[in-house]
């Protein structure tokens, strides 16, 4: 069997659209393995908190983590009380850490691994870590259109975007 071409994630955006995402990820990894292809996820954030696998270049979140996430999220729970649960596996960052630790690691990933940051917030404020992303050499993934209204499309020109 081929190896896996690894991708690694960090989602932002817990809503129902992250959520699903989530739930698709973990449900669909037989199907992922047959295309040789595995997602690694290694961050999830929501506007106040974001997790991140204990070690973003060797780690990720397990599927009972996934789904963990995916419970809480739709009680309408923080992603900080995962420390109780999952504390050797995750680290939480809360509101003041969220965006340097973001930053952070995006450069660690970036051109090297091809880490691909997925937006499923409803918010335009992911626009400024979007963009630094991009710099950086990483991927980005929008499921809704706020980010290109704003001053980021200056920073995608030459990327053709559907």
């Amino acid at each position: 069997m081929a190896t896996l071409k690894k991708i690694p994630l960090v989602l932002m955006g817990c809503g129902g659209v992250g959520r699903q995402l989530l739930q698709h990820i973990v449900s669909c990894r037989s199907l992922h393995a047959n295309l040789g292809v595995h997602l690694r996820v290694v961050g999830v954030s929501d506007s106040k908190s974001l997790v991140v696998a204990s070690d973003v270049f060797t780690k990720e979140f397990n599927d009972n983590l996934l789904s963990e996430i995916c419970r809480l999220k739709a009680d309408h729970s923080s992603l900080s009380t995962l420390i109780s649960g999952f504390g050797g596996e995750c680290q939480v960052f809360l509101d003041s850490d969220l965006r340097g630790k973001l930053s952070e690691i995006a450069s660690l990933l970036g051109i090297s691994t091809g880490l691909a940051f997925v937006d499923c917030s409803a918010s335009s404020e992911t626009v400024e870590i979007l963009t630094q992303a991009v710099d950086l050499g990483c991927c980005i993934v929008l499921a809704n259109k706020k980010p290109l209204t704003s001053t980021m499309v200056i920073t995608l020109q030459g990327f053709l975007i559907w």
